[in-house]
């Protein structure tokens, strides 16, 4: 507060409390303690830009005597009731905030901090409102995101591009899922009579049977995929 605000503050004070009334009738007096208050007080504002804070409303909850608070029958106001006031509020602004990136380069160690250290100094002060985590979506927002999951969702997971680049360095695969959108039998789908593979599991080993601890064949034994071709319906 600057020194125009504190005397109104005073002024509401002395209106207030008559401890502080007869005060401030000395001229002298009303001086040396609107310079004592406005020393201990310089870093409070008087209100703050998003509206939750007002001295004016901190002094009138003192003499309110809320919760069974009796401190204003045997005490005047002082700065240190302010500051605790205000320390209060700070605590829950700080609580409400969550830092926004900066648009300082995160390269720029010095310049990201700074600009960190800027934005919560003016939540702080009051100078500026604190930073919600999220915004509220309004309902063109929610249509669009609805819009964005539809067409996600009918689209194929992979990009056709990426598939194509898949398929070149996985021809194999690439001809058994070629087969399966077909609708040709899978030669997977069958128990491998010559390795022992399971359904869905590759095949092992080359023309040696029982080949469980050999390398994996690329492409199913013929065995495989003769019995896929002629199982019955």
């Amino acid at each position: 507060m600057n020194p125009r605000e504190t005397a109104a503050l005073l002024r509401l004070l002395a209106a207030l409390d008559g401890r502080l009334r007869r005060a401030m009738t000395d001229p002298q007096q009303a001086a040396r303690t609107i310079d004592e208050w406005n020393e201990a007080t310089v870093h409070i504002p008087a209100v703050t830009a998003d509206g939750t804070w007002d001295v004016m409303h901190a002094v009138r909850r003192f003499y309110e005597q809320q919760r069974g608070d009796h401190t204003a029958r045997y005490f005047a106001y002082e700065p240190h009731h302010l500051l605790a006031a205000w320390a209060d509020h700070r605590g829950s602004r700080m609580e409400r905030h969550t830092d926004p990136v900066p648009a300082a380069d995160p390269d720029n160690e010095a310049a990201y901090r700074a600009e960190l250290a800027a934005t919560r100094t003016a939540v702080a002060t009051g100078q500026s409102a604190p930073a919600p985590l999220r915004q509220a979506i309004d309902p063109a927002g929610q249509r669009q995101i609805e819009a964005t999951v539809s067409r996600l969702a009918a689209s194929s997971y992979l990009p056709e591009k990426a598939a194509q680049e898949l398929a070149a360095f996985r021809p194999r695969r690439a001809e058994r899922e070629t087969a399966l959108r077909k609708g040709e039998p899978d030669p997977l789908g069958q128990v491998c009579t010559w390795c022992g593979a399971g359904k869905g599991e590759p095949c092992r080993g080359g023309f040696r049977p029982r080949g469980k601890g050999q390398a994996v064949r690329i492409k199913p034994h013929p065995c495989r995929i003769d019995a896929a071709q002629h199982r019955p319906e």
